[in-house]
């Protein structure tokens, strides 16, 4: 295929094995410009005078023009041979043949701030916080991908602009409605409503194949009335709301926090600026958020009914996000929701902005560079090239929503949050039902802080060893001890490998289709070893630490061995069983 939009996806294909990743693409084109300082260590001396630069792909992928027949010219050189999804370069391997780059395209900026076990450490002056993750170069291949996203970015958007200059001019339409898959380029939508004098612009939520649904519903409704009165129905009188998902219900919702009440701390706020104090405590103080609000988005953006949130103003989070909530590259920017009313202050938005009283983006279809002057404050969500890919936010369109930045922005003085898709598992799509929303907020295992579920304000529950142990005190009375449960019925398997060196290796893994952090798309959950294996079978909700102490004893061929007299032997295995046991709650394979 010749079309612009297929061209993408073969880039896209070509880069990440994934024709759909067009969106990936596109936020990695940014990084042609950039340049790092190469400051890894050979020798024990540090290297400061490289630079490390993308090269750019001369020769165009595809120019000309789209309304002259035969006009347009395809050079696909660029992406023949090996798919840079599938090179294996020399820097993935440290000296002595370890694969330590496994992430080909895992890289940060040259100005990193990563994040920090505390995540309010990056606000000390003390230079004590301790970094989790630290900064990461581009490889080989990701230098060659950055050259080939930018290239076909480049040539999107001179074809693209053409295109479209050249048909305004033709009809004189002032007016501009975007359809298909290449109109969820934010990058070339915001070019297009800036630089080419349109008074109005409208990209529906749903470009792409999804929106082909709505196109045969207003087909169904109102079309081919030929000769007949076609007043649009009341619905379509203005576009549709993106938040066209099912409604869940109080009922559904209930349901899905008893589904997992065991690892939940759970409360009802029925109070709406309660529950937005709460949220915009967390934020502030450098949490990370989850929202589960009314109707799901149509589309592919998450809109702020099942969105991520976090603070706009703390670049750690980039990487934080990136690598611990959503597991995936840390090259890849975060939008901004910004109140519209304030977005003109932040972001350049042009001439146009002004006839929609600044709401340019209400389905964030639109890039906008990031006004100079702001970027230091609003870093996690500015991209390498100062680029936010913006959604604007009115109370009309969004009332919670707007309500919730709006008291952010009262607390902070920044009119916007850090929104990003409320998807943790991986290639899970956006959450959909209320068991989705608990399970995805579960297996972020405690890097979201909060989910707020309709008036449900709900935490991660710590493993309870004391209850556990029968040490913690109610009415002034200890408790008596806890038997541990299986969250379902589980199927084990065994692998065996041997290496080149005839060292063998066994592993074993289990699946538990009734626990909550099941996930259907990758099935087996690995185990740390054999001990946590023979946990997991003996715990049946009969049986506490003290009867499992008793039986290893027994298996170890001290029948008489009593868990009251401890030997150094039983120490070291009684810590070991309560470090698995926790492992095990954490992953909801077993409560208590």
């Amino acid at each position: 295929m010749d079309s612009l939009g297929a061209l993408y996806s073969r880039a896209s294909s070509h880069i990440f094995g994934d024709w759909n990743a067009c969106g990936k693409a596109m936020g990695l084109a940014p990084w042609q410009d950039h340049a790092w300082d190469d400051d890894t260590e050979v020798e024990g001396e540090m290297k400061k005078e490289q630079r490390i630069v993308p090269e750019m792909i001369d020769a165009p992928i595809v120019e000309g023009k789209l309304y002259v027949d035969g006009d347009l010219k395809i050079n696909r050189m660029s992406m023949k041979g090996m798919p840079f999804i599938s090179r294996v370069d020399s820097d993935m391997f440290d000296d002595e043949g370890n694969m330590v780059r496994t992430k080909r395209y895992d890289f940060d900026d040259n100005d990193y701030k990563g994040p920090t076990e505390d995540k309010n450490d990056e606000k000390k002056d003390d230079g004590d916080s301790t970094p989790i993750s630290e900064k990461q170069l581009p490889t080989r291949v990701a230098l060659d991908a950055i050259g080939l996203a930018a290239r076909m970015q480049t040539d999107l958007e001179t074809v693209g602009m053409d295109f479209v200059k050249h048909f305004k001019e033709q009809t004189g339409e002032t007016n501009l409605c975007l359809a298909g898959g290449v109109a969820l380029n934010s990058v070339l939508n915001g070019r297009l409503c800036r630089e080419l004098g349109f008074e109005n612009a409208f990209v529906p939520p749903y470009p792409g194949d999804d929106g082909i649904a709505v196109g045969c519903c207003a087909y169904g409704l109102f079309g081919g009335q030929a000769g007949e009165d076609k007043s649009a129905p009341k619905l379509w009188n203005e576009s549709l709301s993106p938040y066209l998902g099912p409604l869940p219900t109080s009922t559904e919702m209930a349901e899905a926090v008893a589904w997992a009440e065991p690892w939940l701390d759970v409360e009802i706020i029925t109070d709406e600026k309660r529950r937005i104090d709460i949220l915009v405590e967390e934020i502030s103080s450098g949490g990370v958020v989850a929202i589960y609000n009314g109707r799901s988005e149509m589309g592919p953006r998450a809109l702020g009914h099942r969105s991520i949130l976090a603070d706009p103003r703390e670049k750690g989070l980039v990487r934080f996000i990136n690598e611990f909530v959503k597991k995936r590259e840390s090259f890849r920017p975060f939008a901004p929701s910004c109140l519209a009313e304030e977005a003109s202050e932040w972001f350049d938005l042009g001439d146009y902005a002004a006839a929609v009283d600044n709401n340019v983006s209400p389905f964030m279809s639109l890039t906008a560079q990031v006004k100079k002057s702001k970027r230091e404050q609003i870093p996690a969500v500015t991209h390498v090239d100062g680029s936010s890919r913006l959604q604007t936010v009115t109370p009309e369109a969004e009332p919670f929503y707007h309500k919730l930045i709006s008291a952010f922005y009262k607390a902070t003085g920044v009119p916007m949050v850090l929104n990003t898709s409320f998807n943790t598992l991986k290639s899970e799509p956006i959450v959909e039902s209320p068991r989705n929303a608990v399970r995805s907020f579960l297996s972020s295992m405690g890097t979201i802080e909060i989910l707020v579920m309709g008036d449900y304000v709900i935490k991660r529950k710590d493993a309870n060893v004391r209850k556990l142990l029968g040490e913690e005190q109610k009415n002034g009375l200890m408790t008596q001890p806890s038997f541990p449960i299986r969250a379902g019925a589980v199927d084990y398997k065994n692998t065996f490998t041997v290496d080149k060196d005839d060292i063998s290796e066994t592993k074993t893994f289990v699946r538990m289709p009734g626990r909550p952090m099941h996930n259907p798309k990758d099935e087996w959950f690995e185990l740390v070893d054999d001990l946590e294996g023979q946990l997991l079978g003996l715990c049946d909700g009969s049986v506490g630490v003290n009867d499992i102490m008793t039986q290893f004893a027994a298996m170890s061929g001290d029948e008489n061995q009593q868990f009251d007299k401890i030997t150094d032997y039983d120490k070291v295995l009684f810590e070991n069983i309560i470090r698995r046991l926790i492992r095990l709650n954490e992953h909801t394979l077993i409560s208590w």
